[in-house]
């Protein structure tokens, strides 16, 4: 979940960068974010492993993609949920990182209130 909930906060926050971000101002949707938690849900409740390539196709040819017109801004979705949504991320917890300056990782965390605490943490005004 927190890998979506991250992947959908860079497609919102591309947004204020213009043509630089998405080529095409796109209206990505918290429903978005709430459809990729439910599929997530459905194949962890019904298969052993995890479908990673399925979730990362719906996530970003279906579910946000459906939106996504422009051909760069495919292939850049593409990119960007594969970074997210990806079996390293459970595999090495915390050593993986989501950017190269590794500031933004998910955290090895018990409950809720870790990813908050964690989360509070980071600068509000992120790095280029």
């Amino acid at each position: 979940v927190y890998g979506f909930c991250f992947f959908h906060a860079i497609c919102q926050d591309r947004r204020k960068f213009g043509p630089i971000g998405w080529n095409i101002p796109y209206n990505f949707t918290p429903e978005d974010l709430t459809t990729n938690r439910r599929q997530l849900k459905y194949f962890l409740d019904n298969y052993e492993n995890i479908p990673y390539k399925v979730l990362q196709f719906l996530g970003s040819k279906i579910n946000y993609g459906g939106r996504v017109t422009d051909k760069k801004d495919k292939v850049l979705i593409d990119c960007i949920i594969k970074i997210f949504i990806c079996e390293d991320v459970i595999k090495l917890g915390a050593d993986y990182k989501f950017s190269p300056g590794g500031i933004f990782y998910c955290p090895n965390a018990s409950g809720q209130d870790d990813f908050i605490n964690y989360l509070r943490g980071l600068s509000i005004m992120t790095p280029p």
